[in-house]
């Protein structure tokens, strides 16, 4: 039994570092789709960017001190594509969600400078 337990726990613990890693990528991928087809994207398709751009972001500031430096550049490389296929797509809808970006945002950028102060 203890054998089972210790090999449940360690395949969770690969699962989560292998989950960090990749949100580099998770990131960049979202871009590549706003980049791609942001302009014939419905407003429910924006909603739905909008909401993954903020599960990501948030799993990004909740482990901000486990990626490093290259890893940090692709994300802030990313969130910058995302915010221009919003706005090269013009929408009105898409100004909404952008607003949310930059509010979701406002943490990323924090964790960023470093600045953690509490209110």
């Amino acid at each position: 039994m203890k054998k089972i337990l210790f090999l449940l726990f360690a395949f969770t613990l690969v699962a989560a570092c292998n989950s960090l890693n990749s949100l580099p990528k998770q990131f960049t991928a979202l871009a590549d789709k706003v980049e791609k087809k942001g302009e014939t994207f419905t407003t429910e398709q924006w909603e739905q960017i909008g909401d993954q751009l903020e599960a990501l972001t948030e799993k990004y500031n909740e482990n901000i001190d486990k990626f490093n430096a290259d890893q940090k550049k692709e994300i802030n490389t990313a969130i910058g594509k995302i915010q221009a296929g919003i706005l090269k797509a013009g929408l009105s809808e898409a100004a909404g969600a952008l607003d949310e970006i930059v509010d979701g945002a406002k943490g990323f950028l924090e964790g960023l400078t470093g600045d953690k102060s509490e209110d």
